[in-house]
């Protein structure tokens, strides 16, 4: 750590600790969801729209799918931890104008040389829009319309299948490209489908993608590869934007191996006795430079490893580090409260400020609603 981060280090640490630094992140007995939470909601309700989300794919190969999958996915975590009522009928409306909106983005280049797949625009697309129909309906209920559930049986069928085709359980994002971490929201809506309709998509697919999963583990880690190969093999060391993002989903679908993966990911990753709390994008040992997936590395610390790492504590149940983590991304994102709600690094890149919603929206494990029935 070079001498002007570690003075930049040290001014946040006495920061975070100042007075009301954590006020308005802090759930109330009349509200589960944080003041703060709520300030954000207001923002992007307020500023977020197409344009916005277009600039996000322009700079970022997946920014405009990320923007509005979040955001859906962010609504629905806020919906299914207060229950309140005008939270669920938030989380309904967004995730219904959401969704016809990633449809859309097939024809977008990113997505556009996949359209025609059977799993339409490659598993990062597929997965991402197939989870938030998933949640939806779980929300919904019987209030679900026959289309809804028409198109989440139709989509479920081809996942599984392509699941089970696979000779690794993790799909192709792109062709020839495979990160298992994009599988994993497919996976959660195939266990959800199970949950609401009684199939047995999930078992069998989960169960070859964790075999996977082991057998590109890195012995001295005990952490897996963030990027295979067509038959399987390693290709790349394990990363901490895909770790991080991994074990944000990974509590929902085995919390034991979760929790396995969490304790080495914190021993050889994490930089976290006090505040800021920073992730390592690459093992110790590895030296290189940020790519579009890490954003910006600074002594060896990413920003995206770090930003979902709040998302991956909160899910793992650690609330010490996830709270270490949250008070690091109040003060690194320049946190702004203003007549119009809570925005980050100044309201410039609203693909910031949905992540930023949703990792700090993620339920830990105790607070996990059952299903609708």
């Amino acid at each position: 750590m070079n001498a002007r981060l570690l003075r930049l280090t040290c001014l946040l640490a006495v920061l975070s600790f100042a007075p009301g630094a954590r006020t308005s992140n802090v759930p109330t007995a009349d509200d589960p969801i944080p003041l703060g939470v709520r300030q954000q909601v207001q923002w992007l309700q307020a500023t977020l729209d197409d344009g916005d989300a277009e600039r996000d794919e322009a700079l970022f190969p997946e920014g405009e799918l990320f923007t509005w999958e979040f955001y859906a996915l962010a609504q629905l975590n806020i919906a299914e931890t207060s229950g309140r009522p005008a939270d669920v009928e938030r989380a309904i409306a967004v995730s219904r104008q959401v969704l016809p909106k990633l449809d859309l983005m097939l024809t977008h280049r990113r997505f556009k040389s996949m359209a025609h797949w059977p799993l339409r625009g490659g598993i990062c697309w597929f997965s991402g829009q197939s989870l938030v129909r998933a949640r939806l309906l779980a929300l919904l209920g019987h209030q679900a319309t026959a289309a809804e559930v028409q198109r989440f049986h139709d989509d479920s069928q081809v996942l599984a299948a392509a699941f089970a085709a696979s000779k690794t359980a993790a799909l192709e994002a792109a062709p020839a490209q495979t990160w298992p971490v994009d599988s994993l929201f497919g996976l959660e809506s195939l266990k959800l489908h199970d949950a609401l309709y009684g199939t047995a998509y999930f078992a069998p697919a989960f169960a070859r993608h964790r075999a996977m999963l082991e057998r590109v583990t890195d012995v001295k880690l005990g952490l897996p590869a963030s990027f295979v190969h067509l038959d399987g093999r390693a290709r790349d060391v394990p990363r901490g934007c895909a770790l991080s993002w991994s074990l944000m989903v990974l509590p929902r679908l085995d919390p034991v191996f979760a929790q396995r993966l969490w304790a080495d990911y914190r021993r050889h990753f994490f930089s976290c006795s006090g505040v800021p709390c920073l992730v390592r994008e690459y093992p110790p040992g590895v030296d290189r430079s940020g790519d579009i997936d890490s954003g910006p590395i600074v002594g060896g610390f990413g920003v995206a490893a770090t930003a979902f790492a709040l998302a991956a504590a909160r899910a793992n149940g650690d609330r010490d580090v996830a709270d270490r983590l949250e008070r690091t991304g109040e003060l690194l994102g320049a946190a702004t409260v203003g007549p119009q709600g809570k925005y980050y690094l100044g309201g410039t890149s609203p693909m910031v400020d949905v992540l930023s919603l949703y990792v700090r929206t993620v339920p830990p494990p105790a607070t996990l609603p059952p299903l609708h029935e």
